[in-house]
C-alpha cells in the first residue's frame, strides 16, 4: 500500500518507513513525482539520499522534494517490475537526469525462423520484438531464466536455413540441460518453437493467467482423449509457471492502482485461509488485531495495537499504550494490561469498539494466557494466537502442540507480515517516551 513520510531536516522521519523491500517517490510540494526508485530495503534505501558528499543532480532532487511516498512489495523482483511501469506512466524528471541510458536493457526476441532471445542494451529500428526497457539488468536475468526453463529457446548466433540439413553429431550444451530444444537440427517443429516464443512474449505482457488458462484446456483435452502421460507434462508445465509465478505478482504494464487492488484481494484471500487452517474460524470483518511489548528492562513499557482488516493494514485504527501497571521486566503482566484495557475501553473508542475476527499476541505460551485471562475475566471470547519469536510457531490455546507452517506458507507471512508491523509500531513509540525521558534527565 502506498505511504507517505514528510521529509525534514531531522532524519527521524526515516525511522518511520519500513524495513521492506518496495518503490518509492520523490514528490514535491505540489505533489509531482521527481523520481521513482526500488528497494530491497526501503528505510536503507532511503536513508542514503540524506548522507552527505551526494553528486549535485541528486542533492537538488532531494532539495526540491517535500515528501516521499512508498509502496511496500512482497520481494525484490516485485519492486523491479512495479519500479518499471511506475518510471513508464509517470516519466519522472530525474529519473532520466540520474539514471545513464546505458544501465536500461531491453529483451529482444529475434525475427528469425527459428527466433532467438537475447538481453539488449539499444533497441534498434528492426523487425524484431522488444521488450522493456528495464531499468535493472537483474530483473531480465532472473525472469529469462526461470522462463527458459519452462519454455526453451535458443540464444546462438546459428543462422538457422529452413531449406538446409546441419546433421550435427553433437548439439550444444543448452540442448543437454534442457534449456534449448535444438532448433539447429530440427529436432523440434518450427510451429511447436513459436508457441514457446509466444509464451514468453505473453508473460511479458502480464498474460500469465493466459498463458495457465490455454494449457488448463489443453490439459483437460488430453484427459478426454486419454493421453495421460501428455496431461500429466501439461500439468507439470503450469505448476512450474505457478511456481515462477507464485512470488511474483505484479504483471507489467501494472499500476499503483492495479497493484493496490490486487494485494487488497490476495490479502483476503490469505485471511480467509489463515482463518481455516487454525481452526475454521468465521471470516466476518476479516479484522485481524495484533499486540506487542516494547521496555527496556521494564523502562518506559508500551504496546502496541495494529489492526488488519479487508485485506490490507488499517493504520486509522492503531492504538498505542502506555503501561502503567508495571515498570519492572513483566512482558506477560504487560499483555494482560493490555488486552484488558482493549476490551474495557470498547464502549467510547471507535477502534475499540469493532469486534476482531483473529487477535494475534506477540510471544508464546506466556503472554497467550495472559491475554486468554484477561478475556476470560471479561466475560468475552474471541480467537486468539501467539507467534513464537525464535521458531516462528504458532501457539493456540487450548491445543498441546504448535502449528507449525512452511516458512514460505502464504498464511504464516501474513501473520509475520502483521506482527513485524506490530513491532514496529511498537518501538516507535518506546523510542519516542525514551527519548522525551532522556532530554528531561
Amino acid at each position: 500500500m502506498e505511504d507517505t513520510v514528510t521529509i525534514s531536516k531531522n532524519t527521524e522521519f526515516i525511522k518511520q518507513i519500513p524495513l521492506l523491500p518496495g518503490c518509492y517517490m520523490f514528490k514535491n510540494e505540489a505533489g509531482h513525482i521527481q523520481y521513482i526508485g526500488k528497494a530491497k530495503i526501503l528505510r536503507r534505501r532511503i536513508y542514503q539520499y540524506f548522507k552527505d558528499k551526494l553528486p549535485i543532480k541528486i542533492q537538488r532532487m532531494v532539495y526540491i522534494s517535500s515528501h516521499i511516498s512508498y509502496i511496500t512489495t512482497d520481494n525484490e523482483v516485485e519492486a523491479l517490475i512495479l519500479e518499471n511501469n511506475l518510471i513508464k506512466k509517470y516519466k519522472p524528471k530525474y529519473n532520466s537526469l540520474l539514471k545513464d541510458d546505458k544501465r536500461y536493457i531491453w529483451v529482444k526476441i529475434t525475427n528469425d525462423y527459428y527466433p532467438k532471445i537475447e538481453r539488449v542494451r539499444e533497441k534498434l529500428k528492426d523487425k524484431s520484438t522488444y521488450f522493456g526497457p528495464f531499468p535493472s539488468g537483474i530483473l531480465v536475468i532472473k525472469l529469462l531464466s526461470n522462463l527458459r526453463k519452462i519454455f526453451p529457446y535458443r540464444t546462438c548466433n546459428l543462422h538457422i536455413d529452413p531449406n538446409k540439413r546441419y546433421n550435427k553429431s553433437r548439439l550444444c550444451i543448452y540442448y543437454d540441460i534442457g534449456l534449448c530444444t535444438g532448433p539447429c537440427d530440427f529436432l523440434i517443429s518450427r510451429e511447436e518453437y513459436i508457441k514457446n516464443i509466444d509464451n514468453i512474449k505473453k508473460f511479458f505482457k502480464g498474460e500469465k493467467k493466459s498463458i495457465i488458462n490455454d494449457y488448463i484446456n489443453q490439459m483437460d483435452k488430453f484427459v478426454k482423449e486419454e493421453r495421460f502421460e501428455d496431461a500429466a507434462k501439461i500439468r507439470d508445465k503450469i505448476d512450474q509457471i505457478k511456481y515462477v509465478s507464485q512470488n511474483i505478482k505484479v504483471d507489467f504494464g501494472e499500476d499503483e492502482t492495479i497493484f493496490r487492488i490486487n494485494k487488497v484481494q490476495d490479502g483476503i484471500k490469505a485471511t480467509k485461509l489463515l482463518f481455516k487452517k487454525i481452526g475454521n474460524i468465521k471470516y466476518t470483518n476479516g479484522r485481524i488485531e495484533c499486540y506487542d511489548i516494547s521496555n527496556i528492562q521494564g523502562k518506559y513499557p508500551v504496546s502496541s495495537m495494529v489492526v488488519y482488516k479487508g485485506g490490507q493494514i488499517s493504520k486509522s485504527d492503531y492504538r498505542k499504550f502506555k503501561i502503567k501497571t508495571k515498570d519492572t521486566p513483566d512482558d506477560p503482566a504487560m499483555m494482560y494490561e493490555t488486552i484488558k484495557r482493549r476490551i474495557t475501553n470498547s464502549s467510547f473508542d471507535k477502534s475499540f469498539s469493532e469486534k476482531p475476527d483473529l487477535i494475534i499476541v506477540d510471544g508464546g505460551k506466556t503472554q497467550l494466557g495472559a491475554a486468554i485471562q484477561a478475556m476470560k475475566e471479561a466475560n468475552i471470547s474471541i480467537p486468539l494466537l501467539g507467534l513464537a519469536k525464535k521458531h516462528e510457531e504458532i501457539i493456540l490455546p487450548n491445543k498441546k502442540h504448535s502449528l507449525k507452517l512452511r516458512y514460505n506458507d502464504v498464511s504464516l507471512l501474513l501473520i509475520r507480515k502483521i506482527r513485524d508491523e506490530a513491532h514496529r509500531f511498537a518501538n516507535t513509540f518506546h523510542r519516542k517516551l525514551r527519548n522525551k525521558g532522556m532530554i528531561g534527565i
